[in-house]
């Protein structure tokens, strides 16, 4: 029997890939290990090294062993400690606070890499954002009448740059449009009060929870690459939304009286629709009183190599 040697590179990556993080969760390793497994990578070029030295021998198939078994060590460490990713361990911690007014409807941009953050609606009629850089450095924030902007500090070597830990606050009686962008890190959007035009989250790496209960959302996207999200939808407005997933997981939590349909260009088992009754209607699915519900939520979902959960109400923790 001869082996493909392809899917067995793939096999190992992708076993390696959930293990790491399984065994993280379990406890079984340590956080500040999985934290420093980016630090394998030479390993990689060793394995390529390899897989050109060992070229048309027995034991070719060692180099692309090697390569795959540190992508999935790297790629699951990641994905297991998301903020504590590369970010550097400094101790000379700054931080930046600012605040301001909008004139009218506004803009907002957050760009976060390594680190966390918490976005929130706030209790006046300003914007507020508190950056603190455990490495000395400050992020970049450009405001004006009608935006707002927020990047990470991106000088000098990664490992170097330090973890951020952000606290925005939103203006609760201004509509914005919402951009997040979250590369190696943490998030969490309590986004309760706010009223939001559209709301585009994209995370690489890491978690996100986007809770939307008590917000008015009128257009929403949500992507994941390599990691975990979770949605709350809420059951007073009416949502329009693109939620997609690769190589991670999301979970959506809509209460009992919210109408939710769901399309999918792939096939959904309808195990996973089970846990809100949903049913097969045409090409979608949609929970018993979508017709007859007061409000009402449609999310067009993309799933590769990823996994979709629905929950009830409260189950998004």
């Amino acid at each position: 029997m001869r082996i493909d040697q392809r899917r067995l590179n793939w096999g190992v990556f992708l076993i390696i890939l959930g293990a790491v993080p399984l065994a993280w969760h379990a406890g079984a390793i340590p956080t500040s290990a999985v934290a420093d497994a980016w630090r394998l990578w030479p390993l990689i070029l060793i394995g390529l090294g390899l897989g050109v030295i060992l070229a048309r021998t027995p034991a070719a198939f060692l180099g692309g062993l090697i390569v795959a078994s540190m992508m999935g060590v790297v790629v699951g460490g990641a994905l297991s400690a998301g903020p504590n990713v590369g970010c550097g361990n400094g101790h000379n911690q700054a931080t930046t606070t600012r605040d301001g007014t909008f004139s009218g409807s506004a803009t907002i941009t957050l760009n976060l890499q390594c680190g966390s953050a918490t976005v929130g609606a706030s209790q006046d009629a300003s914007w507020h954002v508190s950056a603190v850089n455990d490495a000395g450095h400050t992020p970049t924030i450009a405001a004006s009448a009608t935006s707002l902007s927020v990047t990470s500090y991106n000088g000098g070597w990664w490992p170097d740059r330090g973890a951020e830990t952000w606290q925005v606050l939103l203006p609760a009686d201004t509509t914005v449009s919402l951009t997040s962008t979250l590369d190696f890190g943490d998030a969490h959007l309590a986004l309760g009060g706010a009223k939001l035009s559209a709301a585009t989250v994209t995370l690489n790496m890491g978690s996100v929870h986007v809770d939307l209960t008590g917000a008015t959302v009128g257009r929403l996207s949500l992507s994941t690459n390599l990691g975990k999200a979770w949605l709350e939808l809420d059951s007073s407005s009416n949502l329009v939304g693109d939620v997609s997933t690769s190589l991670g997981s999301l979970d959506v939590c809509a209460p009992a009286s919210l109408g939710l349909r769901i399309k999918s260009s792939e096939s959904l088992a309808s195990s996973d629709m089970g846990a809100l009754g949903m049913t097969l209607a045409g090409d979608s699915w949609q929970t018993p009183n979508y017709a007859t519900a007061e409000h009402r939520a449609n999310l067009t979902v993309s799933t590769s190599l990823g996994s979709l959960k629905l929950h009830s109400a409260g189950g998004c923790k």
